[in-house]
Formats: C-alpha cells, structure tokens, sequence
C-alpha cells in the first residue's frame, strides 16, 4: 500500500476565506486556457486518461484545497481484498486505486505516470457532478423541480413539443431524444448549439437511453438559470456551492470554444477530489459539518428510475442484476458484470472503459479508480472483493 502524509479537513471558515481570495485574486476571464486552441480529432489519437492536456479549452476551478485525512492500516481480511482489487486493476490498466472505509484512506495507490497530484480525463464521471447540482440548484431555488419542462430554461424549445420534457426524464436519460453525433458534439464550436438539434425519437420517460447531449442541455438549462438569478453560471457554481465547501482542490473542467462547461464529461481532477465527493454522497450530502446537498436530493439520486433500474438521477445503481450492463438499446458497447453487487445500495460514477468512483453506504466504503480504456473491466469485481471484506 502507498502511503502519504494527510492530515485533516479544512475547517468550513477557512474554506470561505480560500474562495473569497481565490475569487479577488483571479478574474473569470484568466481562469480560460487555449480558448483559441481548441482539441482537434488528431489529439484523440492514443491519448492516455492522463494527457488531461489534450482536453482543451479548459477552464480552472480555483477549489480551496482540505488536507486529506490520515491513513489507517486495514483489518487481515480487508488488507487481503485490497491486495486483490489492486491486482485486479493492474490487470485492466489500472494507474490509480484509492480506498477509504468508514472516511479513512485504508489503500492508495498509483500506477506509472500518475502521483496524489495527477489529474486525469475522467469522462462521464462528470454527469453525476451536474446532478449533485441540480440538487443544490433546487434548494437554492434556482430550478423549480425535477418535473419541470425544460422548455421553461432553455427558450429555443419554449413552444417546442421537445420542450415538455421534464428534467426527471433527461437525468434519468430517459428523455426520448435522438442518440447524438459523438465527434460533433465533441468538437462544436457551440455544443449547446449543437446539443439543441437533437429530434425527439421516443415518447420522453418510455425508454432509457444514454446520451452525452442531454447532460449537455441540463447544464445549458441550469447555465441559463443561474444567468437569469444573478448567480454567475455553472462553472462558478460549481466552485462556490460544491467544490470548495467539500474541501476539493484546484481543478480544471473542459469547456466548448466559447467557454461553456460540457457537463458531460471533463472534470480534471484527483483521486482524492473524487473520493471526497464519493464521501459526499456516503455521508448523505454532508461535508465539513454542513449540509452541502439535501439529504433528500442525495435519496432521489439513488432511486432507480421508472425506464432502468440500473440508473438514478445521473449515477448508476446496483439494485438489478444483469451479465452485461447497456448504455442503451442501439449501443454496442456492454459493461461486464460477472455477478450481482454484494451491495445492492450501490451507487457509482461511470467514466468509459474504467474510471469508477463506487459508494457503498452500507459497507462505509468509498473506492475510486482510474485506468486507460479497457472494456473488459467488470464493473463487479473491486466493489464485490472490499463489501466481503468490510462486513
């Protein structure tokens, strides 16, 4: 096991005056990089999950960085299933696992290239990130509910018969809306542009069906929102009501050419960043003390949706079994399972070919992992070694 010098949590005081200086000390303007520069086809060739530098333009999330609890040696029978995940993941191109049970690091670990302060590309882990803010956002009153019509935020759809699809059934991808072009969503010059083309193919809530354009509408619609309140936008949101309040560090997210956040994919960030929002969701939307996220919202995030068991609120589930986990009907891609969740309260990010952040409530485990493209990963097997462990 790779051990590391942490200390404590940023105290929720000290969190505050970290976001008011880096906010005095930074304009949003400096914050962009490679605005003019944007990714290329070329660029996607070979990547490694860990060329984060190819995901440009970007823009920096200022965080207000907690030290990272102290480690604690595992229990004989934890510490042998450790030693299994990692070997499993070393199988599948792992290059990062970190492990906490009961809020203390127990494994971390990192493969060749990648440290405590790598960032990686981290893909649709990001979705699930704009679903802890669709929570925030309808505390704060910013969105009404999640059975609005998204029509009421997005105005190009206002007298549009795609406009009264509820934003319940985008985050549960079951908004009836047309698979999207991958490349041309990647490279729009303005992918909300683009995202609003989309054709209605499905009566919306009849069919889950995943797709990288719908998380992008919800963050162009709580984009809007926030603008309409005078709440800045996502990006600055991000920051202010859940990066810093959980402690995170600086961050980079992906944006499009004229500086709108993608929302589904792009989060540059660590291990650790991603483990503290995993806890955050084990600890049912508390951090530092605070409530950062209804615990309500936390409960409606892990509730399997009318059109897929397998899939809340933008995150996926473990309370259905199947050998072979689909992002939709016409996609040829399958995640294997070889068996059901030992923890049927699951809940995961899913970052394509093995980027996972697994928070097992029930077990007090909170797992992230990261590892270039491999779609023979099983999406069971680490979740399933440390649950028979920790019981």
């Amino acid at each position: 096991m790779t051990k590391h010098k942490m200390t404590r949590w940023l105290a929720p005081a000290a969190l505050a005056l970290c976001l008011a200086e880096g906010a005095a000390a930074q304009s949003a303007d400096e914050r962009y990089s490679d605005l003019d520069n944007p990714m290329t086809p070329a660029d996607m060739q070979g990547a490694s999950v860990l060329d984060v530098e190819r995901y440009r333009p970007t823009y920096a999330i200022k965080g207000c960085a907690a030290d990272f609890p102290d480690p604690a040696d595992p229990n004989a029978e934890l510490a042998e299933a450790l030693a299994k995940a990692q070997a499993f993941s070393d199988e599948h191109k792992g290059l990062g696992l970190l492990v906490l049970h009961g809020g203390v690091p127990v494994h971390e670990s990192y493969g060749e290239g990648a440290s405590t302060a790598s960032t990686s590309a981290s893909a649709s882990m990001m979705k699930s990130v704009i679903a802890l803010l669709y929570g925030i956002a309808i505390h704060d009153g910013v969105i009404g509910s999640l059975d609005d019509p998204v029509g009421g935020y997005i105005a190009e759809w206002a007298d549009d018969p795609r406009g009264a699809i509820t934003l319940r059934q985008m985050l549960t991808m079951s908004s009836g809306l047309a698979p999207s072009d991958f490349m041309k969503i990647i490279f729009a010059p303005d992918i909300g542009a683009e995202a609003v083309k989309l054709e209605m193919v499905s009566e919306p809530g009849s069919e889950f069906s995943y797709n990288n354009a719908v998380t992008n509408l919800l963050t162009f619609a709580l984009d809007r929102a926030l603008a309409a309140k005078g709440k800045g936008g996502v990006l600055s949101y991000l920051e202010s009501e859940l990066w810093c309040p959980i402690g995170n560090g600086p961050a980079r997210v992906w944006v499009d050419p004229g500086g709108k956040a993608r929302g589904y994919a792009g989060m540059q960030a660590t291990l650790r960043d991603w483990a503290r929002i995993g806890e955050l969701i084990r600890n049912r939307g508390r951090a530092n003390g605070e409530q950062v996220v209804p615990a309500s919202w936390i409960e409606a995030m892990a509730t399997p949706s009318q059109a897929n068991a397998q899939y809340g609120l933008h995150v996926w589930l473990g309370r259905e079994y199947t050998p072979e986990r689909a992002y939709s009907a016409g996609n040829p891609v399958k995640v294997p399972h070889s068996e059901p969740f030992a923890a049927q309260d699951i809940v995961y990010f899913d970052g394509f070919g093995g980027q996972r952040v697994y928070v097992l409530p029930s077990h007090e485990l909170t797992v992230v992992r990261i590892g270039e493209v491999d779609l023979t990963y099983d999406d069971a097997r680490i979740p399933n070694l440390l649950a028979r462990a920790a019981d």
